[in-house]
């Protein structure tokens, strides 16, 4: 069976839009920011071989250096997009805005000298090369997120796809007579045309399972955070102060719980409205992550009330957090709600006679209520 080049390509070309077309509709624009990244990146790239299979039917034409301009353009861009979708997926920080200038300063230097072959042909597929080698480095490097599922899918993908490019500029660059055009039944573009519609596959589906994996993993964020405040839930933050629990028992570890209530609360939302009193549980949350460490826990226990529970901290320390808190949380009310807010809270250390969770939780409800009846604004230890 002989294969054509030619038609190979164009079929390549096709697959490549109708890939674009059924990313978009699966995903959708609400998608997040990697998984758009790599939709509006397969839909770059489909219109750059749209723009090259078109450059090859106008040779000697002014359409040829534009339209291949435009499609080595298109997919530098699209190959940066990937790169980015990559990255978010794998909970890495987005792309510097500089490297943007990759997709631009490579089809300058091509356009510049389209009149010189082994220089254009070369240029691109060797910066295009290592495009798409630096997107398989990447998927195959640990991250805080993303597994094998897809990062290996973009591997293979993109590695192969590294190797036939790179083949294809080295060739271009430096045997030009027996690599004429890209649309020549040359091994490489046989190969090329092969490996493209195979490495397309492997990462649309690598693309639908990141997302996937995104989407189970927002479904399982959402199910443990309070939806207004962003903290834990009540359900989540007691399983997992039982685990801390449990371990500070297990090590001898102190152990502190504080249940806070803001002051006058009711008032609040009777007085300001029920908006002014939704920033003021956003505004104390937010600083409750912000002063807690990494082995801390802040959930929002019902209304207006708060649970944390700090590890490896005795009660001297918990006082000074409270201080702290408290100082902070006068400040930026003022600043930002345009009063002053503040709190109570009851405090219980680990005790040898508390078996469970809820000892603790009792102790310290108990606390608060005294706390409160007591005047508000203060903090009050459990015995």
């Amino acid at each position: 069976m002989v294969l054509d080049t030619h038609s190979l390509m164009v079929a390549y070309t096709v697959n490549v839009c109708a890939v674009a077309i059924a990313l978009s509709l699966a995903l959708g624009l609400r998608a997040g920011r990697a998984a758009l990244a790599a939709q509006v990146g397969v839909v770059a790239h489909a219109l750059g071989w749209l723009c090259l299979i078109a450059s090859g039917d106008h040779r000697g034409h002014w359409l040829d250096p534009l339209l291949s301009t435009l499609a080595m353009a298109a997919m530098s861009i699209s190959l940066l997009l990937l790169l980015q979708a990559v990255r978010l997926w794998r909970g890495g920080a987005p792309l510097p805005t500089r490297l943007c200038a990759v997709a631009l300063v490579m089809p300058a230097l091509y356009a510049l000298g389209f009149s010189h072959y082994p220089w254009r042909v070369g240029l691109a597929n060797g910066v295009l090369a290592a495009q798409m080698l630096w997107v398989a480095v990447e998927a195959a490097r640990p991250g805080a997120t993303g597994s094998w599922r897809w990062r290996g899918l973009i591997c293979v993908s993109m590695g192969t796809m590294a190797l036939v490019t790179l083949w294809r500029g080295v060739l271009g660059a430096f045997f030009t007579e027996a690599y004429p055009t890209f649309q020549s039944p040359h091994p490489v573009n046989l190969v090329g045309a092969l490996a493209n519609n195979a490495a397309t596959l492997l990462t649309a589906l690598a693309v639908l399972a990141a997302f996937r994996e995104e989407a189970e993993a927002q479904l399982r964020e959402l199910a443990i955070t309070d939806g207004l405040t962003q903290v834990l839930n009540r359900r989540a933050w007691n399983e997992r102060a039982e685990v801390l629990l449990a371990d500070a028992r297990r090590y001898g570890h102190p152990l502190i719980v504080l249940m806070i209530d803001l002051d006058h609360f009711k008032q609040i939302n009777d007085r300001r409205g029920h908006a002014v009193g939704d920033k003021a549980l956003q505004l104390i949350a937010a600083m409750l992550r912000e002063e807690l460490r990494s082995g801390d826990l802040v959930g929002r226990y019902g209304g207006e009330e708060f649970c944390v529970m700090l590890s490896h901290t005795r009660e001297a320390a918990a006082l000074t957090f409270d201080q702290r808190l408290r100082q902070k949380l006068r400040q930026r009310s003022q600043a930002e709600l345009g009063f002053v807010l503040e709190y109570s809270v009851g405090l219980s250390s680990q005790q040898l006679k508390d078996r469970r969770l809820e000892d603790l939780l009792r102790r310290a409800d108990a606390a608060l209520y005294e706390a409160k009846r007591a005047g508000r604004n203060q903090l009050v230890m459990a015995p």
